[in-house]
């Protein structure tokens, strides 16, 4: 799946990830997606992206990580309060 359709897949499935192109982050993640809301809450009171949790998501909020697998890309955190997503 291309980022664009990736994005408003996410956007319109779990907007609280605020899923953005990874340009707007910094130069050089042109292409991949920056999750802005990655250290914020969903509607179902689990976090994005948690750093400590969700041992078989790898921190990562379930539904995104089925979104984001399913698409074809990949999670990958750049701190303990970043999250990226990445074409596999």
């Amino acid at each position: 799946m291309e980022q664009k359709t990736l994005i408003k897949k996410i956007d319109k499935e779990l907007p609280e990830a605020m899923a953005t192109e990874g340009i707007e982050w910094a130069e050089g993640y042109e292409h991949s997606i920056w999750f802005r809301g990655s250290e914020d809450y969903a509607t179902d009171g689990q976090l994005i992206y948690d750093n400590y949790g969700h041992i078989s998501t790898m921190g990562i909020h379930p539904k995104l990580y089925k979104i984001v697998e399913a698409a074809g890309w990949y999670c990958e955190p750049y701190d303990a309060g970043t999250l990226f997503a990445f074409k596999d």
